[in-house]
């Protein structure tokens, strides 16, 4: 992807995760993409967003959030790892060191769940909005009241 993105001549740095608190504070703007906006202006994102968004809230950095009013889901999350997957491990550790896999047990997960508190603003079709207006907005996607997470049946 950095390559895709240095050939039209735009300046890419690749930082690696472990160096992205050290490198924040010379960062004017983070903008993530997400894989869903929960109800309560969440982000289920690809996985290391939580350790970019909170690096960016220690330092200031404003968090922009671009996804498409598709990717609003009515549902809250009520347990961060329920709408997580996880991967095959051979990304973190490769099979070939079989001394280390049998030692160890590695989680990979696919995606984070980022509180709403660690964004600025989430730009959408409509345009801007604050993570503590997405329930209004979502209101008026699924206007049918059994649609909505938060309009649960009696018991």
């Amino acid at each position: 992807q950095a390559r895709a993105l240095a050939s039209p001549n735009i300046e890419v740095v690749v930082v690696p995760d472990s160096a992205v608190f050290a490198i924040m504070s010379r960062v004017n703007k983070v903008i993530l993409g997400t894989h869903a906006v929960m109800a309560n202006g969440g982000l289920i994102a690809v996985s290391g967003s939580h350790m970019v968004a909170a690096a960016a809230r220690h330092h200031s950095t404003q968090v922009v959030v671009c996804a498409g009013l598709y990717k609003h889901a009515p549902s809250f999350p009520f347990d961060d790892d329920r709408f997580n997957t996880l991967m095959a491990p051979d990304a973190v550790l490769p099979y070939a060191d079989a001394k280390l896999v049998g030692a160890v047990d590695v989680v990979s997960p696919r995606y984070d769940y980022v509180p709403p508190d660690l964004v600025d603003i989430l730009v959408d079709d409509n345009g801007g909005h604050l993570p503590s207006y997405i329930y209004r907005l979502q209101q008026d996607l699924y206007d049918n009241a059994n649609d909505l997470a938060w309009n649960m049946p009696d018991q």
